[in-house]
């Protein structure tokens, strides 16, 4: 990994642009992550709470049916009427897949449908308090298990909770062809010889539990994003990465969020794409045109 660099593209982005001479990309992700959280029956030290709103009294050994059965409403329920809506407006989305996550229908319907299978690891574990050996153990077993489930390799690695300083050097040496554990830009970039496709945290529905009252708040945020990405002054392509949880936006009161973005993404001129074609094309056609002094 290099040094932390926060100056990035500046002043002088990239002038090219994305297929078709467009300016935006737009990445939908989403999150198989239900079933896989952490649990104190399971001899966590915490249980996960990203599912719920509301704080559970946790009994040490002891299951918690309710806060696992708000996770399991992703699965059973949510994660197929985001599938629909995805298929109403035909728009690729890249899955980053806890292996323990994804059962067999879904691994099914995800690689029918066309969409990238990433790597989000065994569990909906953190993995940055690991020595190298540990994670690379986990990179590969998880890697093994979605290509079991998928008959795909998965084409990158997205950590819960970030990567270390010898990551991305392990990650490439497994093959994978991008990371996106980063926040730090609205463009791909490069760290050592792996392509970087920076994720997004505010466009994302882990607001509904705080930042975003409603659905409806959350779609206005989105369509807002990209309204102001379209008519940004800042020269050359940008990437809105939008990241989706069945277990929240897979709620009838919220998945007309996700519908009233698709909808508006689909009648500009956009670019609906899956994270690996995004890194694949901004590093043939797009990173090297750079302003020239």
């Amino acid at each position: 990994m290099s040094e932390r660099d926060y100056i990035g593209y500046g002043a002088e982005p990239p002038a090219g642009t994305w297929p078709g001479g467009r300016k935006v990309a737009v990445s939908i992700v989403l999150n198989i992550e239900d079933g896989a959280e952490r649990r104190t029956a399971r001899g966590d030290r915490v249980d996960d709470l990203g599912a719920h709103w509301e704080r559970h009294r946790v009994v040490p050994g002891q299951r918690n049916l309710s806060l696992e059965s708000a996770f399991d409403y992703g699965a059973r329920a949510g994660f197929w009427r985001v599938l629909r809506a995805l298929r109403e407006f035909d728009a690729p989305a890249t899955a980053f897949c806890c292996a323990h996550a994804l059962t067999p229908p879904i691994a099914a319907a995800l690689v029918a449908d066309g969409h990238e299978i990433a790597n989000h690891g065994l569990r909906w574990d953190t993995h940055t308090d690991l020595s190298p050996s540990e994670e690379l153990a986990k990179i590969q077993s998880s890697t093994a298990l979605l290509r079991e489930l998928t008959g795909e390799r998965p084409a990158c690695w997205y950590s819960r909770d970030g990567i270390s300083p010898w990551t991305r050097a392990a990650v490439a040496a497994e093959g994978y062809s991008y990371d996106s554990n980063s926040f730090c830009d609205d463009l791909p970039y490069v760290d050592g010889e792996l392509p970087v496709v920076p994720y997004a945290g505010d466009t994302n529905d882990s607001g509904l539990l705080s930042q975003f009252r409603t659905g409806r708040a959350f779609g206005a945020y989105l369509c807002g994003s990209l309204a102001m990405l379209l008519n940004d002054p800042r020269p050359g392509a940008t990437v809105l990465s939008v990241g989706l949880h069945p277990r929240l936006i897979g709620r009838p009161g919220y998945v007309n969020a996700l519908r009233t973005f698709l909808r508006y993404a689909a009648e500009r001129d956009v670019w609906v794409a899956r994270r690996g074609e995004i890194a694949r094309y901004w590093r043939e056609s797009v990173s090297n045109n750079r302003p020239q002094p």
